[in-house]
């Protein structure tokens, strides 16, 4: 395992969430999925529930995603290069894997209820996705030492 495969990975997953995201907004844009279907079948009381919810998950997800980590990346420092690309890889996998989530759930809401809190929530799980991009730098400052202060 070496540096550029890494890099390479994390890269192509990071895309294929960012594309994904997209196609599930194109789907809706398009009227291939409709807008406001859930309203049919929610309740007032549902709908302040998933409300409610997709407020809270965006709250806990998106900053416990970027502080496990880096808390992980900081507790790694001293490993082996090889040790570390291994633990760079998968952390960098569950953080995109939580903040996509995350993201996902705030389209489907968005679209599904008409709720346009979910769209600032949205908002905020991309801009912490694309924060989280992996990059050649971001990867050698980590290594160094340097990211983690």
């Amino acid at each position: 395992m070496n540096k550029d495969s890494v890099l390479k990975s994390l890269k192509f997953n990071f895309a294929t969430s960012i594309f994904a995201a997209i196609i599930a907004i194109a789907a809706f844009e398009t009227g291939f999925l409709t807008k406001g279907v859930l309203l049919l079948h929610l309740t007032e009381q549902d709908l302040y529930y998933v409300e409610v919810a997709t407020i809270m998950l965006t709250i806990a997800i998106v900053p416990l995603a970027l502080k496990l980590f880096s808390r992980s990346m900081a507790k790694g420092a001293s490993l082996d290069n090889i040790t570390f690309l291994k633990l760079y890889n998968k952390k960098s996998l569950q953080r995109m894997f939580l903040l996509f989530i995350v993201l996902v759930v705030n389209i489907f809401v968005y679209y599904g209820i008409s709720y346009d809190g979910a769209m600032y929530c949205g908002i905020v799980s991309l801009g912490a996705l694309l924060y989280s991009c992996p990059t050649e730098k971001v990867l050698d400052d980590l290594m160094n030492g340097d990211g983690t202060k």
